[in-house]
């Protein structure tokens, strides 16, 4: 049980690290001068979408992730259990970062004009 919990804390994180490092090359190129390869009322609903959507993931693997490690750290602390602790306390970190990308997305879909 606690191996497939971290494979999925794991899996979560790397899908949002691999997300944000496509979201971070797109906009370096689109300030580079480059076009935006998708339509900007398009990328502003994919934003807003795909940030709630990592945040939400991520939540849900911090919250299967926390009991669990909770109930091995009283048995026993070892490597194992401290690298898991961490691995929370950084996707805790990168659902804050996901959040707070959300509201910005969710702002400027708010904003947008619709003809």
């Amino acid at each position: 049980m606690c191996c497939l919990v971290a494979r999925y804390l794991l899996a979560i994180a790397a899908l949002a690290f691999a997300y944000s490092l496509a979201q971070a090359l797109r906009h370096a190129h689109r300030m580079r001068g480059g076009a935006d390869p998708i339509s900007a009322p398009s990328a502003r609903l994919f934003d807003f979408i795909a940030d709630q959507v990592l945040a939400y993931l991520l939540m849900s693997a911090l919250s299967a992730a926390i009991p669990i490690t909770n109930r091995m750290r009283t048995a026993v602390i070892n490597n194992f259990t401290d690298a898991t602790a961490a691995a929370i306390s950084m996707a805790f970190l990168a659902f804050v970062a996901l959040a707070l990308s959300a509201t910005v997305s969710g702002y400027k879909l708010s904003r947008q004009m619709y003809m």
